[in-house]
């Protein structure tokens, strides 16, 4: 373990149970997600501990990467909860179209969906596709 990056702790500032940390080190990981390995900064874990308030016994999972990709899926996830009932009850298309989009994107990250998810993004699209026959019979409309 190379010392020569380790930053003194402030234990007053931390969280913990048993044993505080006294210096932080850099510390590689290999993230669950895309299996690359990743640092872990000292400035990081000082951040993390003293100004987060984070106890102090966990470590990362995830890379940089990986978690803002993570935050992203949850965000959308986020979105589809509460404006799914909306698009539901105001039946406008640009609504169903923006959550039929946020299941294809969550689905595409390989997210594990709830069937009732998926129902309603067959709904949804069925709904859509009727929308634009209709609109495209009308006279004067463009092809």
């Amino acid at each position: 373990m190379d010392h020569s990056n380790a930053v003194r702790a402030n234990p007053e500032k931390q969280n913990y149970s048993v044993c505080p940390r006294h210096w932080y080190v850099n510390a590689d990981f290999r993230c669950e997600r895309c299996g690359h390995e990743f640092t872990w900064t000292a400035q990081e874990q000082r951040r993390w501990f003293e100004d987060f308030h984070f106890w102090i016994d966990p470590s990362p999972r995830h890379c940089n990467k990986c978690r803002a990709a993570l935050r992203q899926l949850d965000s959308l996830r986020r979105e589809y909860d509460a404006d799914v009932d909306t698009a539901r009850a105001h039946n406008t298309i640009e609504s169903k179209k923006r959550i039929v989009a946020i299941v294809d994107e969550l689905e595409s990250a390989l997210v594990l969906l709830p069937k009732k998810i998926l129902d309603t993004r067959s709904e949804f699209q069925a709904q859509i596709t009727k929308a634009e026959q209709v609109a495209a019979a009308r006279p004067g409309s463009a092809p």
